[in-house]
Parts: structure tokens; sequence; C-alpha cells
């Protein structure tokens, strides 16, 4: 009898299991809108020292003269081609994983009058470079300014706006 009754719970513990968790779409969208929600109560610009994970290699945010901007201290191998001048701080539009996609990139940049060239990362990322330059103001103020004339710019494999990086 005690053996009948472990048996009875049993399977109603498993069919509880089975039937009672089943994810909806009710239950995603629930999960997706809080989670958005929480996004955006985050401002991105407090820096909470030592209170944030940091990821290596991820562009950080700071502020130069007054503007907000993505910098990464990842060293870059520029890649041969196209003459172009190389200098401390280079702005990224766009990162790939294949240098085909990126040297098509680059040639709409040059097409359009920009300074461009490629850059391929340790980690085996290609970057869409636009200018490159002797300061991080100078680097900011190009970085700000053309994002506001791309404005439709996809900004590709970078966090939605351009990337400096110092070498």
């Amino acid at each position: 009898m005690k053996r009948r009754v472990l048996y009875i719970s049993m399977a109603a513990v498993m069919a509880c299991g089975l039937w009672g968790c089943k994810p909806t779409e009710k239950n995603y969208k629930a999960a997706y809108d809080a989670a958005l929600n929480k996004r955006q109560q985050v401002d991105p610009d407090i820096q909470i020292p030592g209170g944030a994970l940091l990821v290596d290699g991820a562009p950080r945010k700071i502020l130069v003269n007054g503007d907000s901007v993505f910098i990464s201290n990842e060293k870059l191998k520029f890649e041969d081609g196209l003459e172009h001048v190389k200098h401390r701080y280079s702005v990224a539009v766009g990162s790939y994983k294949m240098l085909t996609n990126c040297s098509a990139h680059v040639s709409d940049l040059f097409s359009k009058g920009y300074e461009a060239f490629a850059a391929e990362s340790s980690a085996g990322k290609y970057y869409a470079i636009a200018g490159s330059f002797k300061s991080l103001d100078e680097a900011a103020s190009f970085a700000v300014s053309y994002a506001e004339r791309e404005k439709k710019a996809p900004f590709v494999g970078l966090p939605g706006a351009p990337v400096i990086f110092e070498q």
C-alpha cells in the first residue's frame, strides 16, 4: 500500500513538472519587457568604480570635452593596402569577422572622403577605421561629428557608436 501511494505521489510530482512549467509567449514577453525596462533604467554614463564587471577588450564610455565617447586600449595591427596615416588614436566605425567585409566598408568610407583603412585585433576581428588622430580630443571630436553625419550608420559589431582605439 505504501508503495502504491509513493508511486502515485511521484507521478503527481512528475505531471506537475511536465505540464505546470510550460514556457509561453506571454511569459517570454514579460521577461523580455522586464529586461528592457531594467536596461533603460541604467545610465551608461554612470561609472561605478569597483562595482561593475569589466570585460577585457570591451570599449568603455568616457567623457572628453563634454562628449561621451567609447574608447578601447586593445592593440591593433594595421592592414597593408592604401597609403594611410597612423596616429595614436584611431576611430573605428565597424567591426567584422572577415577581412573582405571590412575591406568593403573601408572602400565605402574612402569613397566618401575619409582617410580610411583596416586594422586587425589580436582576437582576429577586423575594424574599419575612418580616421587616425594625434590627440584624444581630435579623435573624440571626429567620433561625435561622424556619428552625427552618418546617423543611419549601423556601426556593425560596435556599441552603436564609433570606438576610439588608443595605440
